[in-house]
């Protein structure tokens, strides 16, 4: 009865043991990234591997206003030609963790757009969004009312493909095939894993 007993406490332990494994693992590209640069942020950044991202900020710090809250972003004059500001942030702190990629595209002298991309840690959800900045840009001043930025991308004759376009240009092709090159990553640009994407100009 004894051994039984004890039989049935160790399946019970392995199979506790297998499912927290199994509940921890990254289901997507997104927590990858955020789970192992959680780990890594306060001594030696995994994302500092990638040659040409700058860590910002000083870290570690016990600085409460910014210790969990990491940045970086790619050296300006290793960008493609038309982009700019690069970056990837997170929270590792309270409310929405997660992660940020952000980049900027500047189809002419007129206006710049805006990429905000933002994956959500607890729903599994990751939102792509576009601002418009009118250039010369005003400190902290924007459009990001979807009317008044399909108002805008049509004036310039910018399409849902052209945004299509360089978000992959810029996140698919370049941050996550970085992320893949410096990692062991059990996904993909093009195979996200278990994630929900929303698109804010999927039907524009």
């Amino acid at each position: 009865m004894i051994k039984k007993l004890i039989g049935i406490l160790v399946l019970l332990v392995a199979a506790l043991a297998f499912g927290l494994h199994h509940f921890s693992q990254p289901k997507n590209i997104f927590d990858e990234i955020y789970q192992e640069t959680k780990k890594t942020y306060r001594n030696n950044n995994v994302l500092g591997r990638i040659k040409d991202f700058d860590i910002r900020g000083s870290w570690p710090t016990d600085d409460p206003n910014i210790s969990k809250t990491p940045f970086g972003k790619y050296n300006e004059k290793d960008l493609p030609q038309k982009y700019s500001d690069i970056e990837i942030s997170f929270n590792f702190g309270e409310g929405n963790k997660g992660e940020n990629f952000q980049f900027e595209w500047h189809p002419n002298s007129k206006i710049t757009v805006w990429y905000l991309c933002f994956y959500n840690k607890k729903s599994k959800i990751f939102t792509k969004e576009v601002a418009i900045f009118n250039e010369p840009r005003k400190a902290g001043e924007y459009i990001e009312d979807q009317s008044k930025v399909k108002t805008y991308l049509t004036k310039y004759g910018i399409t849902a493909s052209d945004l299509d376009k360089h978000y992959n240009e810029i996140v698919n092709q370049k941050v996550l095939k970085d992320w893949c090159s410096i990692y062991d990553s059990k996904f993909s640009s093009k195979d996200y894993g278990d994630v929900t994407v929303k698109t804010e100009w999927e039907n524009w």
